[in-house]
């Protein structure tokens, strides 16, 4: 009988396979586009069921060969789903839609693509995607005995099947069709730069440039999880990545077990809000906003380096506070190293070069990663042999597989919204609660946000909530890419939001913490964070929207609000804070973050009060100290 081991080297082939196909027919567009997502769908199917057991066991404890089997044979029904759809894409074309009838063998394989579509993404991300995909689907059969408010219109099963399996709304949307080109491509550029070790020039940036700042590790984390998150577009795969190194330097120089693993969340988690990349979701951001995404990547810029900033301030505030101590000598590299391996960096050079000479974002992905087995060339230590570069292959094709199964899941909550229009409802039911105010209408957005976001990878979180929450901003004058980077954010800050906070439960695991607290810490230190895409909100220059001048007033106002925010939450500035210091402190960067003249006084002022306060205390005790 086979075991789940036995079945790796099929895995292998297939994955190999996955990512050949997928660059042929993403280069060379041979394919109709709902075919090539059926394909792409039915190979990341097959890939969950041969690597993925349908239950975890405890170690020691080996899997029954039903299960095994039956996998296999889910796999092979996984490739009737997909062949149907590339054998009939013709027919399924010619169809008038919602008008004939649902063909037996298409209504049998769209219930089956349904159910395994849910049970390969209860695999990879588990419960709370899948709950709430049944939860829409629930509403699609069964809405029209609801009370009026919710009510749908009668819907037959023909239509759900079809919107579902034989048209491009259901589980060959607009998410698996951004995962089938953009998101893969990207990831396969991802893969190449790891398994070239070319990502080390990383960590060795981040720890030259902090060798000398108190509590460097931290701000190790904060550099090295920028830069990585930003190509794993996985909060929770970065904290593996670079948590496993930054962790356990924060703790040696002194930093609290739960703290450490809480700076390392908070840090990976903006990795996918920092350009040139921003991880998968900023690509369906672009689809969904209807704007290139180079204009996403302008717009996340400045409340990236925001982001940055408050997490650098909090770090430093705590690290003078509690006088930590800096990074050992033996880690930091010569610079000479750094700057002889400066041109690892090259394939992000080419990536953006092309990205900004207007191209194609699926055309600047496949060229970058073609530049690097390339590049690896001129070092022995980056040197791809046949068997890594095969590596590369297979780990592109299963990093792909949890946003790919996902993104599936997702089309099928969009195709309940589009089918039965209960967006709207929803909607107005969220407007009608917030009526004409603005800010109660960004708070109910995002506590809509966090709540959906609670164990569910980002760009599904992202797909939901900007389906649901975005028209309603723009509705209520916001710009769109304005809008949606609101709802893009907050999908974000979930994984750090307790009770279901990911990144802060890995961080945990890895600094041997307790996991709420780490949670509760996590969400502290992105306190700023989350005033962020309301900054934005109400100064639209911060996404880059609006005339230069406008724009660097904002700019400006904000770097100064943040750093004094951060202050009043961690009780530091010059020297530790009192309350009253620390409630002006907040209140002084509250207004500075705010549009306006007046306001920007206000700030200016407590700010100027608290500084005075500060240096006299500092004086004093440096006087006593003499």
């Amino acid at each position: 009988m086979p075991t789940r081991a036995s079945l790796k080297p099929l895995a292998t082939a297939i994955a190999i396979l996955f990512t050949l196909f997928q660059i042929y027919f993403t280069a060379f567009g041979v394919l109709e586009g709902t075919t090539m997502r059926a394909d792409f769908l039915g190979f990341v199917m097959v890939l969950i069921f041969l690597l993925y057991p349908p239950f975890k066991y405890p170690e020691g404890r080996k899997e029954p060969a039903f299960f095994v089997m039956m996998d296999l044979c889910l796999c092979v029904l996984a490739i009737a789903i997909s062949a149907y759809i590339t054998l009939h894409s013709e027919e399924i074309m010619m169809r008038m839609r919602y008008a004939e009838e649902v063909p037996p063998m298409a209504f049998f394989l769209g219930v089956c693509a349904i159910v395994l579509t849910l049970e390969v993404t209860r695999r990879t991300t588990g419960w709370p995607l899948v709950i709430i995909a049944l939860v829409f689907l629930a509403y699609a059969f069964w809405g029209d005995m609801l009370p009026s408010a919710l009510k749908r219109m009668p819907i037959t099963s023909d239509m759900i099947l079809e919107c579902m399996y034989l048209s491009n709304e259901g589980l060959y949307g607009i998410p698996t069709s951004v995962a089938t080109g953009t998101i893969f491509g990207f990831i396969m550029f991802g893969a190449f730069l790891e398994r070239s070790g070319m990502t080390n020039i990383f960590m060795d940036i981040a720890c030259l440039l902090t060798k000398k700042s108190q509590g460097g590790p931290a701000k190790v984390a904060i550099f090295a999880s920028g830069m990585f998150g930003t190509f794993s577009g996985s909060a929770v795969a970065n904290v593996y990545g670079t948590g496993i190194f930054t962790i356990p330097l924060m703790k040696k120089v002194g930093y609290q077990p739960h703290f450490a693993g809480a700076v390392e969340a908070v840090a990976s988690t903006g990795g996918q809000i920092m350009p040139p990349i921003m991880g998968a979701a900023a690509f369906l951001m672009a689809d969904l906003a209807g704007v290139p995404y180079l204009e996403v990547a302008k717009a996340a810029l400045l409340p990236a380096i925001l982001y940055y900033l408050s997490l650098w301030s909090m770090i430093h505030f705590e690290a003078v506070r509690t006088n930590l101590g800096y990074i050992d000598a033996e880690l930091v590299p010569p610079v000479s190293r750094v700057i002889g391996r400066l041109y690892y960096l090259l394939p992000i050079v080419i990536l953006v070069t092309i990205m900004c000479m207007g191209k194609s974002v699926s055309l600047c992905a496949n060229a970058a990663t073609l530049s690097v087995p390339f590049i690896a060339l001129f070092s022995a230590e980056t040197r791809f042999s046949f068997r890594s570069f095969c590596e590369a292959l297979e780990l592109s094709a299963k990093n792909v597989l949890m946003i790919g199964s996902c993104c599936a899941c997702a089309g099928i909550i969009i195709g309940v919204i589009s089918l039965t229009g209960v967006g709207y409802k929803l909607m107005a039911v969220i407007t009608s609660f917030a009526g004409n105010n603005l800010f109660l209408l960004c708070v109910c957005l995002m506590l809509t946000c966090l709540v959906l976001g609670m164990g569910v990878p980002t760009a599904p979180a992202y797909i939901i909530v900007a389906t649901l929450g975005a028209p309603a901003l723009i509705k209520a004058g916001c710009l769109p890419i304005v809008a949606h980077m609101f709802c893009f954010y907050f999908a974000i800050l979930s994984v750090i939001t307790p009770p279901v906070c990911q990144a802060a439960f890995a961080g945990a695991a890895i600094a041997e913490a307790p996991a709420m607290k780490t949670g509760f810490t996590a969400a502290k230190l992105g306190t700023i964070a989350f005033i962020v895409p309301f900054m934005f909100i109400y100064a639209p220059e911060l996404a880059a929207q609006g005339s230069a001048p406008a724009i660097v007033v904002a700019v400006i106002t904000s770097i100064i609000g943040v750093v004094l925010l951060a202050g009043g939450v961690q009780g530091y500035l010059l020297v530790p804070a009192s309350l009253p210091e620390r409630l002006m402190l907040i209140g002084g960067g509250l207004c500075m973050v705010m549009p306006g003249t007046l306001t920007d006084v206000i700030g200016l002022a407590l700010a100027a009060a608290v500084i005075f306060f500060q240096f006299m205390k500092k004086r004093r005790a440096a006087a006593q100290v003499a």
